[in-house]
């Protein structure tokens, strides 16, 4: 057994007695977070938070992870047992990190609890260090393994009595946002690779967004340099890159997913205003055909009926001249 097989293995045995026990990952900053520490794995534990705002289930790689604290007098208070078994039949579990990932594939997740890194999406592929993340701003990111610190998955159970508005629109728009890229799915096509610095084989040439944020996000066109590095380059500006220290990439610039659909979804309302437009004009013109049918109608009927008015009158005159002929002839006749 290596030494660093043996200090997991002791790591593991020195976290398992916290197990059940409510602690605190890290101390501070956007990674930390307090609840309850439910499994233990070789370099992975499953902490669930449960508060008014959420109810999740995140899994910190240990390698990341620099301080788990319990507090003594809180966990030694004698409490009630939760309904914690029906939130544990939807925590993941695998053997290792990289195993957890793959079960994930296809799950809506939150990649880091905070910081410029923290990203919402949804695992589409896995490979041997990198993940593929459909977000719905920056499109399709690659984010490579070993920079992970944090998988957050928000679990269907609530906390009784915890909802309020707030709470609830926060969980419509992360729901709404959801749905937004399952519907994207289907039509984003993205470069496979290997592993991660083979994907840099397949970006060269393509301008590329180097980490989401932080004083080493940068954008340009990624172009090969000497041995495995890499250069970037931005106008008058040459960076040389190490694959090694990249936490993320993705194809264009930052936020040009989410304009493009939004792009698209204007040209489609357009398209859609204008068909009803022509519809409308079309239904309006069919009126004033309809319209105008019936004036040339009621015309017809006023002929018609004028017609059968000056026969009906035509036909009593010469009736009555006719009358009167015959009274002439007969007076005649008797004179």
């Amino acid at each position: 057994m290596s030494n660093n097989e043996l200090n997991t293995s002791n790591y593991h045995e020195f976290l398992a007695p916290l197990i059940g026990k409510n602690v605190t990952v890290y101390r501070g900053g956007p990674e930390s977070k307090t609840g309850r520490l439910i499994d233990v794995q070789s370099d992975y534990l499953t902490l669930l938070v449960e508060n008014q705002q959420e109810v999740s289930v995140i899994y910190y790689c240990l390698y990341h992870v620099q301080s788990i604290s319990e507090n003594a007098k809180i966990n030694s208070i004698q409490r009630r047992k939760s309904s914690g078994n029906e939130i544990q039949g939807n925590v993941v579990q695998s053997l290792h990190f990289h195993g957890l990932l793959e079960e994930l594939v296809n799950s809506y997740i939150k990649v880091n609890q905070g910081g410029p890194e923290a990203k919402q999406g949804k695992i589409v592929d896995i490979t041997d260090d990198y993940i593929v993340l459909l977000t719905e701003d920056d499109g399709v990111v690659f984010y490579n393994i070993h920079h992970i610190k944090s998988i957050g998955v928000q679990i269907s159970n609530e906390v009784e009595g915890s909802e309020v508005e707030g709470d609830v629109a926060n969980k419509e728009n992360e729901l709404h946002e959801a749905e937004k890229i399952t519907e994207v799915d289907e039509i984003v096509s993205y470069v496979h690779a290997q592993n991660f610095r083979y994907l840099f084989n397949e970006l060269t040439n393509t301008w590329v967004s180097i980490n989401r944020g932080g004083p080493e996000a940068i954008e340009g066109i990624l172009v090969p340099g000497a041995g495995d590095y890499y250069t970037l380059v931005n106008s008058d500006e040459v960076i040389r890159l190490n694959p090694n220290h990249i936490k993320s990439i993705s194809c264009g610039p930052k936020g040009v997913f989410k304009q493009s659909e939004k792009q698209s979804n204007e040209t489609s309302q357009m398209e859609d205003t204008q068909q009803n437009g022509k519809m409308k004009n079309g239904e309006n013109k069919g009126e004033v055909k309809s319209e105008k049918k019936d004036e040339k109608k009621d015309e017809k009927k006023g002929e018609m009926k004028g017609e059968k008015k000056g026969e009906m009158k035509g036909e009593k005159k010469g009736e009555k001249k006719g009358e009167k002929k015959d009274e002439k002839k007969k007076e005649d006749k008797e004179k």
